[in-house]
């Protein structure tokens, strides 16, 4: 394997995760997986940026389309805010 290249690629990864501390040995494993072609996609992200993203539990799909007189959903032209129409 090629060090320097490695160390590059780890560089790269820290810098693009805007360069958090204390991941520098995941960086550098991924760096040398990725030289290594395991054929895995590199992470852009790590896992500590996402910890306050949170997913609700909505069990379904729904929608809070402001409807108009009629109960149907109502139109906004271009420009014009849904806000403005509740």
């Amino acid at each position: 394997m090629d060090i320097e290249h490695i160390r590059r690629r780890a560089q790269e990864i820290w810098e693009a995760e805007g360069r958090p501390e204390g991941e520098h040995e995941r960086h550098w494993l991924q760096a040398e997986r990725e030289q290594a072609g395991d054929g895995e996609l590199p992470q852009t992200s790590s896992p500590a940026h996402h910890s306050a993203t949170t997913i609700p539990d909505g069990g379904g799909t729904t929608s809070e389309a402001v409807t108009g007189e009629d109960g149907e959903p109502g139109s906004f032209s271009p420009g014009e805010l849904a806000s403005e129409n509740k």
